[in-house]
Order: structure tokens, then sequence, then C-alpha cells
């Protein structure tokens, strides 16, 4: 009787091992769709920022060649100081072109997977890519900005005055800001909210692998 007993307890153990893998997977898979639709819709945004942004530098810095070469100065008399503040300009929104394309805010979204445990792996690890991405462009375009226009406030002030340089600045200062908060950051907030910790965990079996996570909010 007790050896009866034994045995029906085993084979119980036995099938809650067999079945919790099965309804661990509809889990994987929620949160995995959830987080692609996420990460394919930032894709999306961070590449029409990059668009949107390099366009813009690129006709500031054509524009403001155009207007030095020419020597046309919309309102007012043009002289050296206005010249080589369109030159510094032009040379400000050139960076800012360079920055988009040689460095752009970018991220791979991970292939789909049969295994949704290990795809969920994947996306997490993709998340945490993009946010820590958006979170140093974030504040890199704040300090960047403000040291470029330092630098540009120093040569013109050097060249002609003080208030040429206080001039090209004030032009070219918010840029910066509008650059930063028009990024997209949702991944960001996302990562950071949720501020966790996640480990995972790889068990093989002759019939099959399982992948676990954990996490602690």
């Amino acid at each position: 009787m007790k050896l009866a007993c034994a045995v029906g307890l085993v084979v119980a153990l036995a099938s809650e091992l067999v079945v919790a893998p099965a309804y661990a997977a509809p889990d994987c898979a929620g949160e995995a769709d959830q987080l692609r639709a996420h990460l394919e819709e930032a894709d999306t945004n961070t590449f029409r920022w990059n668009l949107a942004w390099s366009v813009l530098f690129g006709a500031a810095a054509v524009g403001q060649v155009v207007l030095a070469v020419t020597e046309t100065k919309p309102f007012g008399t043009f002289d050296d100081a206005y010249r080589d503040t369109m030159y510094v300009g032009a040379a400000k929104a050139t960076i800012g072109v360079l920055s988009r394309v040689v460095t752009p805010l970018s991220f791979t979204v991970p292939d789909r997977n049969a295994d949704r445990c290990a795809e969920l792996v994947a996306l997490r690890a993709s998340l945490t890519t993009i946010a820590k991405k958006e979170r140093q462009s974030f504040w890199l375009t704040h300090l960047g900005g403000t040291a470029l226009n330092l630098a540009g406030v120093g040569l013109l002030w050097y060249r002609h005055s003080f208030k040429d340089g206080a001039i090209s600045f004030a032009m070219s200062f918010p840029i910066g800001p509008i650059g930063a908060y028009t990024m997209p950051r949702a991944s960001w907030h996302r990562w950071r909210e949720q501020n966790a910790s996640w480990s995972v965990g790889i068990t093989v079996h002759p019939e099959h692998t399982m992948f676990s996570l954990a996490g602690q909010m």
C-alpha cells in the first residue's frame, strides 16, 4: 500500500514537471508579442527621427554656406562677422549630419523564434540596448551641443566680438534641447520603469532544452 502511494506521488510530481513548461509558453508568448510590437514601433520612430534631423541639419549647413558665399544677409548689411557666423553655423550643422549618419540611433529587432521564451530573452536584450542608446544620445545631445556652441562662441569672439559669438550661440543652442526632446525615448522609459534584473536558466534534457526567466520588479 505504501509502495503504491509512493509511486503515485512520484507520477504526480513527474506530471507537474512535464506540464509546467507548457503553461510557461503562453506567458512568454504574450510578453514577447507585446515587446516585439514595442520594438518594431521604436525601430520606425528612431529611423524617422534620424532621417528628419539629417535632412534639417543638411539643409541648415547648405543654406548658411550659400548665404556666406553669395554675401547675402536677409536683414541688415552683410559683413565679415556675419559671413564667419554663417560658416560656423554650417560647420556645426555638418557635425550634426555626421552624428546622425555615422552614429545613428538604431538597433536590431531579433528574429522570431519558435521557442518563445528564448525569443523573449533576445527581445529583452534588444530593449536594453536601445534604452541605453536613447539615454546616452539624450545626454550627449545636450552636452555635445553645448560644448560645440561654446566653441563657436570662442572662435567668433576671438575673430570679431563677444556679441557676434553670443548671437551665434543664441541661434544654435536651442537646437540641442529640441533634438533631445523630440528623440524617441519610450524604450528608455519602459526599461527604466521596469527596473528589473532578469536571469536566464537553461536546462538540457535528452529530449528537449528548457529556458527559464526570473526577475524582480
